[in-house]
């Protein structure tokens, strides 16, 4: 039986409405405000919220009329260039059944965005069942994201989020944290607090410029994390010259050693 569905919906307003344009860094330059307006800063504190990643959005619709079903899925934080089959089953996450409908696959850009629609003409559907139906997202044969497809309300247009799913005994099954920031005599302060990592397992961390659902520039290495028995990890990293902290063009990313793919993710002021 799978995990419940972790679905960080609240970092993925820019999936609406698309993506800025990336801008080119080198790995430790100094941080900066992604946008040619300068963001607000602040000396802090400020909490960060960490969210597993990645996670994305899915709008499905009915034309009775024309008998089409039409699905649209994007999600953010998938590796830029790899592929990811979808599809459309019976059942839900908890409990997924037969293959529905196959969705066109998923292939994230530079910016780690994938945005596919599906549109299936001919449908011998009548109706966006109540419940019953989920969306599922593989690597290779082995599902990564799921969401249900919750339709209570009868209609023949519904969203719906997509997070990551996890099998019994998986990595980092129910990864989330917080990270603080501070900048005090002219140095940045920041620690991080992260519960539901696998025993033992150690992570790297990113201060990035950007966000979660875009750029992966990493701007400056922090500590690394090592979870304890309970997979409790924290740590704190000191960076000097930096005296205030934009609200806007930072995040911090938490990922396995070997990848910038982060497990929890969250954005700076937002």
């Amino acid at each position: 039986m799978r995990a419940p569905m972790s679905i960080a919906l609240g970092v993925l307003g820019a999936l609406v409405t698309g993506c800025g344009d990336a801008t080119p860094s080198t790995a430790g330059a100094a941080p900066a405000a992604s946008t040619a307006t300068p963001a607000p800063t602040t000396s802090g504190p400020v909490t960060v919220k960490l969210r597993r990643f990645p996670a994305g959005l899915a709008v499905v619709g009915l034309n009775t009329e024309a008998k089409q079903l039409s699905i649209q899925i994007k999600v953010a934080g998938l590796t830029p260039g790899s592929t990811h089959p979808a599809s459309l089953v019976a059942g839900g996450c908890a409990h997924p059944g037969a293959v529905l409908h196959p969705l066109q696959p998923l292939v994230p850009d530079a910016d780690s965005i994938a945005d596919t629609t599906t549109a299936l003409p001919d449908t011998t559907d009548t109706a966006i069942p109540r419940t019953g139906w989920a969306l599922i997202v593989s690597t290779g044969s082995t599902e990564i994201m799921c969401g249900d497809l919750d339709n209570e309300a009868g209609q023949t247009v519904i969203t719906a989020g997509i997070g990551v799913a996890v099998s019994p005994g998986g990595p980092d099954p129910q990864a989330a944290g917080t990270a603080t920031l501070r900048a005090v005599d002219g140095a940045l302060r920041v620690a991080l607090d992260v519960t539901g990592l696998t025993p033992g397992s150690t992570h790297a961390a990113q201060l990035r410029r950007g966000n979660c659902e875009g750029e992966r520039a990493v701007l400056h290495a922090l500590s690394a994390l090592t979870a304890d028995a309970a997979g409790h990890a924290v740590s704190t990293t000191v960076i000097p010259g930096i005296a205030t902290i934009p609200l806007d063009g930072w995040f911090l990313g938490v990922s396995p050693p070997a990848t910038l793919d982060p497990v929890v993710c969250g954005n700076v002021g937002g």
